[in-house]
């Protein structure tokens, strides 16, 4: 299992731990404080990996339009 896939197993199962606790009848908080961090933690993984933008300095494409 690559960290990619392990990520978005922790993100489901974040999501899942939280939506679960909110339709129980005496829902647990540390439940719902565990699966939230267990969501950011994926959350903050996942984009890590994305790659930056490249960066332009000026929206002016050539010289003539100045």
């Amino acid at each position: 299992m690559s960290n990619r896939s392990f990520y978005f197993v922790c993100l489901v199962l974040g999501i899942f731990m939280v939506l679960i606790q909110e339709f129980v009848d005496v829902p647990d908080l540390l439940i719902q404080i565990g699966g939230l961090c267990l969501l950011m933690f994926a959350l903050y993984n996942i984009t890590k990996g994305i790659g930056d933008r490249p960066h332009n300095d000026s929206f002016i494409e050539n010289d003539e339009e100045e």
